[in-house]
């Protein structure tokens, strides 16, 4: 497995997926401020496990959802990439994993003003080619709230099925990334 703390750039029509840092802070706090984010996003805490409250209410209560994605990724536990217009480097929203393992969680966030416009299918996609070709993952799993229509749209168009589990209040849903007979990562 590599080590998280080189997680690379990767490189989509629209969109680089860089390693979130600080450096993205006006823009976490802009996707992590906006109410209809936060709706179906469950509860958050930081990396020593005191909640942050959301909708942010300032920079630092979003910088503290930065910290925690890098204090995890140093530990190769979990992590989050920034999602950048590769025209404008404009930050659109964040996209990673809350736990690395052969069954690995992916978690997803866009600003508002992009939803429906298809970015959130392409840092997926690549996203979970990545994944399943660098780290060795045999299954992602994603945890959605029945009321988050546009989630689940997005997460069964790309080929992930209902498991009838939950936890919290969502619904599980999985995808598995290799055929056992051809060990190919979905396309």
């Amino acid at each position: 497995m590599p080590r998280l703390q080189d997680i690379p750039r990767l490189t989509t029509e629209r969109l680089e997926l860089e390693t979130l840092t600080a450096a993205h802070s006006a823009g976490m706090y802009e996707l992590w401020s906006a109410p209809q984010v936060c709706e179906h996003s469950g509860s958050a805490e930081d990396f020593t496990g005191n909640p942050i409250v959301l909708p942010a209410r300032t920079a630092a209560d979003s910088d503290r959802i930065i910290d925690f994605f890098t204090q995890h990724q140093s530990r190769g536990s979990a992590f989050r990439w920034a999602m950048i217009f590769r025209e404008s480097q404009e930050f659109a929203g964040a996209i990673g994993f809350n736990s690395i393992a052969r069954c690995s969680e992916i978690a997803y966030h866009l600003i508002p003003r992009y939803w429906g416009q298809g970015l959130m299918s392409e840092a997926c996609r690549s996203a979970i080619r990545w994944a399943t070709a660098t780290i060795g993952i045999t299954a992602i799993e994603a945890f959605i709230e029945p009321a988050n229509v546009a989630s689940i749209r997005l997460i069964n168009s790309l080929g992930f099925t209902v498991t009838g589990e939950s936890k919290d209040g969502a619904d599980r849903y999985l995808l598995t990334t290799r055929d056992s007979s051809s060990n190919r990562a979905p396309g």
